[in-house]
């Protein structure tokens, strides 16, 4: 059977096994891969879709490849499952499940990966574990690492109300002792490194600040802290401006940031976007790159409106095949219809948000709202006025660093989807005020018709006075400030007394004197099990046909694969269904 176009495609790195990774990879961030093996601590930051996990990988496999020559072991974990370990109840603060789960996931994954680069080292790894475990066996590595991962599966998916049952549950107390808080964790890590004669080990967390619920980020993060050593280096993905890093974790302090920029100015990363897709499209049809760059315009316009995401790009082009697109001439104006198709379904993809990062529900309402019904027709208004004039046209506005202030959650999670770029380095915008440049998504500036075509962004300006500057006395900023007060996380223990509050300083109300406790949440875990099946992202008549078995996203969750198959949902669709359920999951 002849492949299709969506298996060159593929949009998630997860899909790609390692031959195909090194394969498509494109040099665009050289440097961010050596800094991403090299001994100090990074957060790699970008928006979703950039290509964090890639890069990852990347660096992953490319250390593994030199691992004879300079002993680095790098260790790329993903925490996808984490979200599980929200059902346990804690009734006992001395046993953390969400800790012991982290520690055991980057044990069980490090033993992995010093067996698969140093096979020669096997016989001392036993060694080392009779004298942990005080037993002697060939097989040591093999029954630790089943024990570890049944153990992580326990955590997972057994029925286990409190995390007061987990004592029973740890198998030897040897291993409770290493997973049994991070320094004790921390020790076990520098005597492995010491024993095996390793440079360092790299840990690369992907995706740790999007799976983790927001509690659990600054459980993580305090951990990341705390592993810090010469020859422990962590390195973790996360996202521009939503990630809960906590109080006892500073950035820039405790880990420098590595961000993917990206500009549609810069050649190179418009080169770059056009390189990534070259190499898919190449492989699977010469004819359809030739019909792609026959018009300059056109694949310009593409790499364009990626705004720096491969995935988007790659959803453009399945778009335009599954429009038969590449069955005759490809115009600009059936380009632009299909960048808009395809952005609809992202912004149905940020208003799924809302349902996963319930803390940024209200933010991620208002934010579509301010984009879609002000800013941008504000901006066309803006343009079409300056163009009569022949004068510098605009892709963004300026934010006044006080109105930014009051809503900077509406910013972030805009940028977290890569519906804007937020330039953080303040700007003169006059009368001793300074604010932020916000530049719009291309698909948008397009689509929208802020700017005619890709031959107008020459045209276009940054400067202050070729731009829309908005203040907190701005009615818009104004009217969706007053509709974001800050939701309380502390409240009185006296059911008679109705004080609450943001700041967690509070110990004892200063209205009735009675115990301040924080107020409960229903866990993210439960919420996103309940959600109907609906939002996977799978046909509709997939769907039809699961419900008549499963009622929500949780039934599947907990289902195997054979569960999942029946009349015309065979082998390839049932993974096809479990993946997609995990991926949801996931975020």
């Amino acid at each position: 059977m002849n492949n299709s176009l969506g298996d060159y495609l593929l949009d998630r790195t997860e899909s790609l096994n390692d031959e195909l990774i090194l394969k498509y990879f494109i040099n665009h961030n050289d440097e961010k891969i050596n800094r991403l093996l090299d001994s100090e601590q990074y957060l790699l930051e970008g928006s979703r879709g950039v290509g964090k996990t890639m890069l990852m990988k990347t660096a992953m496999l490319k250390s593994s490849l030199e691992f004879g020559k300079n002993n680095i072991l790098p260790v790329w974990i993903s925490f996808e499952e984490s979200i599980r370990i929200e059902r346990i109840s804690v009734v006992d603060n001395s046993i953390d499940p969400f800790l012991q789960w982290t520690m055991g996931k980057i044990l069980a994954e490090t033993l992995i990966k010093l067996k698969e680069l140093k096979p020669a080292c096997i016989s001392e790894l036993n060694l080392k574990l009779d004298k942990i475990f005080g037993t002697t066996s060939e097989n040591n590595l093999e029954k630790y690492s089943t024990l570890l991962e049944d153990y992580l599966g326990i955590l997972e998916r057994a029925d286990i109300k409190d995390n007061t049952e987990l004592q029973q549950k740890l198998p030897y107390h040897e291993i409770r002792n290493i997973l049994d808080n991070p320094q004790s964790f921390k020790k076990f890590l520098q005597e492995l490194i010491k024993d095996f004669k390793l440079q360092r080990i790299v840990f690369l967390f992907d995706e740790a600040a999007h799976v983790f619920s927001h509690s659990q980020q600054e459980k993580f993060f305090t951990f990341f802290k705390t592993l810090r050593d010469p020859s422990i280096a962590c390195k973790a993905a996360v996202y521009p401006g939503i990630t809960n890093y906590g109080k006892y974790f500073e950035r820039g302090q405790d880990a420098k940031e590595l961000r993917l920029d990206w500009n549609w100015s810069n050649e190179n990363d418009i080169r770059y976007i056009k390189d990534v897709l070259k190499k898919r499209i190449q492989d699977y049809s010469n004819d359809y790159w030739h019909k792609l760059t026959l018009n300059e315009e056109i694949i310009n316009t593409i790499c364009i409106c990626s705004n720096g995401n491969p995935r988007f790009a790659f959803h453009i082009i399945d778009e335009i095949e599954n429009s038969k697109g590449f069955e005759t001439k490809l115009s600009n104006q059936f380009l632009i219809n299909i960048i808009r198709t395809v952005f609809n379904t992202k912004w149905k993809e940020f208003e799924t948000l809302k349902k996963r990062l319930l803390k940024y529900s209200n933010h991620i309402a208002e934010g579509e709202e301010l984009l879609k019904n002000c800013i941008i027709p504000n901006l066309r208004t803006w343009n079409n006025k300056r163009r009569d004039s022949k004068r510098k046209l605009s892709i963004g506005v300026y934010i006044a660093t006080e109105a930014y202030s009051k809503l900077e959650k509406l910013f972030a999670t805009l940028e977290y989807s890569n519906m804007i770029n937020v330039d953080h380095s303040k700007k003169s915008i006059g009368h001793n005020k300074y604010g932020f440049y916000v530049t719009i998504n291309p698909s948008l500036i397009f689509t929208d018709l802020v700017l005619k075509d890709t031959s107008e962004l020459k045209t276009t300006s940054i400067a202050i006075e070729n731009n829309q500057a908005y203040y907190i006395t701005s009615e818009s900023i104004k009217d969706v400030a007053s509709k974001l007060s800050e939701a309380d996380d502390f409240k009185c223990s006296n059911d008679l007394c109705d004080f609450e509050t943001t700041d967690e300083v509070y110990i004892f109300c200063p209205k009735c004197g009675n115990k301040i406790q924080k107020n409960e949440h229903q866990s993210l875990y439960k919420i996103l099990r309940a959600h109907g099946i609906e939002n996977l992202s799978i046909s509709k008549k997939i769907v039809t046909r699961l419900e008549e078995k499963f009622s929500n996203i949780g039934e599947l969750y907990d289902a195997n694969i054979e569960d999942i198959k029946m009349k015309y949902i065979k082998n390839i669709r049932a993974s096809k269904v479990k993946s997609s359920v995990i991926e949801y999951m996931a975020g």
